[in-house]
């Protein structure tokens, strides 16, 4: 197995570092898949066996690297699998915001690693410094590369726009304060309401005037999931309970540039979420729902 490529424009390289970063919050572990046209950071859940991704990312190398080299074991397995734990990657690439290029290459020392080498300006010189990372890895065996394909979901009863993640994640955050899941409703008319509810009170954050791109409804619902939704039609309303912790994890990907971000519900069974990029980077976060 070779792998060898090589990133040296800023972009891409701020790109990179904050998706990787970003990643390294949601899980302390992470698989890398790299495959001919695009590399994929696949997380699942953990402790809890072979189970779908809860977080799939593919990045097309072409966006983001000027030179890519990728042998794999033979013409039948063409990808590499590698397992890491996620902050040892994402540290070093910090400092790709001031660097000038970075190289990324499989490399076998003490144990697999992914070595990065990074060249970076001097501050006293006209010459560049070089850093090298050894980031160990693991190789994934080929018998259980199906754990890491893209998880195949129920097609949702609904796909809406979100508002701008930073208002999402400080309302969130103070609900996260209250209670441990939160309600996510989606109606066809564009409105979103995040709701939780304790012994004590019922705070309700709504938005309106959300693009909806699918709705498959009528949906029906139970008194107790509508109480709130006065003046509604109710049968054009899909909702589903998740964990506040996992919702608010996922809101930190604001970091990353992106040009809309879509929550697709399956009526009281998943929350899709699912970020793009004008690169064609694409992060989906998936979240089972609980249930009540």
């Amino acid at each position: 197995m070779k792998f060898r490529a090589v990133m040296i424009d800023t972009g891409p390289m701020r790109e990179f570092s904050n998706i990787v970063t970003t990643i390294s919050k949601l899980s302390k572990e992470c698989v890398l898949r790299l495959s001919t046209d695009q590399i994929y950071f696949i997380v699942s859940d953990d402790n809890s066996g072979p189970t779908p991704p809860i977080l799939w990312c593919e990045i097309p190398q072409s966006m983001f690297f000027s030179e890519y080299q990728l042998i794999g074991v033979d013409d039948e397995h063409k990808d590499i699998y590698l397992g890491f734990i996620s902050a040892n990657l994402a540290r070093p690439l910090v400092t790709l915001k001031s660097a000038k290029t970075l190289k990324m290459k499989l490399t076998k020392k003490q144990c697999p690693c992914l070595t990065l080498e990074i060249e970076m300006p001097s501050s006293t010189s006209p010459q560049t410094r070089h850093v090298t990372h050894d980031i160990p890895a693991i190789v994934v065996p080929r018998k259980i590369w199906s754990d890491f394909q893209e998880p195949q979901v129920p097609k949702p009863d609904i796909s809406i726009e979100l508002p701008p993640l930073k208002q999402l994640r400080t309302s969130i955050d103070r609900m996260r304060t209250m209670a441990s899941d939160v309600v996510i409703r989606a109606s066809a008319e564009g409105r979103l309401t995040l709701q939780i509810k304790t012994d004590m009170a019922k705070v309700s954050t709504r938005y309106k005037g959300l693009r909806v791109d699918t709705f498959e409804g009528p949906i029906e619902h139970s008194d107790s999931e509508t109480e709130s939704q006065i003046n509604e039609d109710l049968s054009r309303v899909c909702v589903c309970r998740v964990d506040a912790k996992k919702l608010s994890m996922f809101l930190s990907a604001d970091q990353i540039s992106h040009n809309r971000i879509i929550c697709s519900i399956v009526h009281k069974r998943l929350v899709i979420l699912c970020l793009q990029t004008d690169e064609n980077v694409k992060l989906q976060c998936f979240i089972t729902g609980i249930v009540y």
